[in-house]
């Protein structure tokens, strides 16, 4: 126990104090405006945050994109050691470090063919006999969860834009995703005409980092906070959160 405490303090120290500076491998999967990949190489908000934090603590990051599921494992095994964006709950909270402070937030919603909004008006005992998407490795929050069991039809689809292939051709009701996320593929797909976000949404969520659960992850993860905190202090996350049009929560 003592040697433990001892690893654990020792890694705190020399990660904030740079000794132990080296190049992080940092995972996710696209996410729009949090993790992406353009022609000069990884960008979003999450990419930013992390840069700059990790400059203040003397690391080298490694960014790469995998399909979700994998990057999860990734982490989990500690074969990676920063996941990118992932909503926390309390299933995942058995398998990851949290960071403390969450670092964007969500609006989850459904989807529907156009001319069919009355599909959804916040009553799940409504939704018996529909055909309800969700996507493969996602988190929908505790309402979604609790009404789970009324979703008969309830089906996993692999992606984003199979969801909404499915929902066009009609072989879905309804797709739960959230519109950051959902409306780029929208764009790309060209079906905003065709499809829409429904109101009222399915609840908030908030995107945080997440690290193996050992030793050197929960230093990592502290020493990453810390940083993070100064950065709101100084306004430089609103501020990112202005230039990448992410909603950063309080």
């Amino acid at each position: 126990m003592l040697r433990r405490l001892l690893l654990t303090l020792c890694l705190a120290l020399g990660l904030a104090g740079g000794a132990q500076a080296r190049e992080l491998l940092v995972v996710g999967t696209a996410f729009p405006r949090i993790f992406e990949l353009d022609a000069e190489g990884p960008n979003g908000l999450g990419v930013e945050l992390l840069r700059r934090a990790a400059a203040r603590l003397g690391h080298g990051l490694r960014f790469e994109i995998y399909p979700w599921l994998r990057a999860q494992a990734m982490v989990e095994q500690g074969q990676a050691d920063i996941l990118v964006g992932p909503y926390r709950t309390p299933e995942r909270e058995q398998r990851f470090l949290f960071s403390p402070q969450a670092f964007y937030e969500d609006a989850l919603v459904f989807y529907a063919r156009r001319g069919r909004a009355s599909a959804w008006q916040g009553d799940y005992a409504a939704l018996v006999e529909l055909s309800v998407g969700q996507v493969q490795g996602w988190a929908y929050g505790e309402a979604f969860e609790r009404e789970r069991g009324r979703l008969q039809r309830l089906s996993t689809v692999r992606d984003v834009a199979t969801g909404l292939q499915m929902l066009r051709l009609g072989r879905l009701d309804l797709l739960a995703s959230n519109e950051r996320n959902t409306e780029p593929v929208l764009q790309r797909l060209g079906l905003a005409r065709e499809l829409q976000p429904l109101a009222p949404p399915l609840g908030q969520l908030r995107g945080h980092f997440a690290f193996p659960r050992h030793a050197e992850g929960q230093a990592l993860r502290d020493a990453l906070d810390q940083a993070m905190s100064e950065m709101r202090t100084r306004g430089e996350l609103r501020e990112l959160g202005r230039r990448w049009n992410v909603k950063i929560p309080e």
